[in-house]
């Protein structure tokens, strides 16, 4: 360990030196994530620690922050994480301003195809926010901190709501705010969209922070781009955020339609996830089927299918 770099409600981020026996003993940077169980809330402990923990070992994404070991030393947890050398999004549009939409645009890709890859695994992340997005020495963004992720089908497939009111409140979608069950997905295009604006306009498109107002404010569509920075957006652009920041959740725009085109990893990193979902499909579907065949005067129906995925356009 060399030195703190974060702190969070639960966490404190360090930067630590690691020293790879296997290359020569050559030292690189990781983060290390500590998370103490004696001072972090219970629900936390026993509810969303086991989720984030399964989650990190379970994604595997060019555009998700890539998690190098994880350690339990009696009550703390030590997850090594790569070093994201360039800090989070808001500190960087802080620091230097409205973000250019060239760099907006790659940057809204790559976030977009992190969250393609978690919701073809059926996974919602329910955290996007500008702090959750890290920058590498190359100017990529990766989407980090899973603390909130959670599955969005239950054991036969079927999607399941959340009850939950999780993230930040500047970031929420109005059907979270709305205190019913919601389906977590479309959540995560609202919360994107939210960062999609603040890149482009260094300011929040809804300022209340009392739910009702903002709320309101949500369902009323009572936002803008700033006036200095409007004339240099592409009407295409304005588009997209305006669909992303679609209050009716059905009318929302679609994670596909903001992505145009894959590299060869990020197109490997999804086939995987499309692969893992067709075997957990097919695994129920036999199960069904032993269990169907085991039951009294019940004809054997044969309900196996090929998994439908989305057509892709590019």
């Amino acid at each position: 360990m060399i030195k703190k770099v974060n702190e969070g409600s639960y966490a404190k981020v360090y930067l630590a030196e690691y020293r790879n026996p296997n290359k020569n003993d050559k030292l690189s940077l990781l983060a290390c994530k500590v998370i103490d169980t004696n001072t972090a809330p219970k629900d936390f402990v026993k509810k969303f620690l086991p989720r984030e923990i399964d989650m990190l070992i379970k994604l595997n994404h060019p555009h998700l922050v890539h998690t190098h070991s994880i350690f339990q030393r009696r009550y703390k947890y030590f997850i090594f994480m790569r070093y994201m050398e360039h800090g989070d999004l808001l500190e960087h549009i802080l620091q230097k301003g409205a973000v250019q939409e060239d760099q907006a645009r790659i940057w809204t890709r790559q976030l977009a195809l992190a969250v393609q890859y978690m919701h073809e695994l059926d996974i919602a992340h329910r955290d996007i926010k500008c702090e959750n997005v890290l920058l590498t020495a190359n100017q990529n963004a990766k989407l980090s901190d899973f603390g909130f992720a959670r599955m969005c089908v239950d054991k036969k497939m079927k999607d399941i709501p959340s009850e939950t009111f999780c993230g930040s409140l500047s970031y929420t979608a109005p059907e979270i705010l709305q205190g019913s069950p919601y389906y977590p997905k479309p959540t995560d295009i609202w919360s994107l969209g939210i960062v999609v604006y603040v890149m482009l306009n260094r300011a929040m498109p809804f300022e209340d922070k009392h739910i009702k107002q903002l709320y309101h404010a949500q369902m009323n569509k009572n936002w803008r781009f700033r006036t200095r920075y409007l004339d240099a957006l592409s009407t295409n652009c304005k588009w997209l955020v305006t669909h992303m920041l679609e209050p009716n959740c059905q009318r929302r725009l679609k994670i596909d339609s903001i992505i145009n085109k894959w590299t060869p990893q990020e197109t490997t990193a999804y086939n995987k996830a499309r692969e893992e979902k067709t075997h957990l499909r097919n695994k129920l579907e036999v199960s069904e089927l032993v269990q169907n065949s085991c039951l009294p005067d019940q004809p054997t129906v044969n309900t196996s299918c090929g998994f439908a995925g989305s057509s892709s356009s590019w």
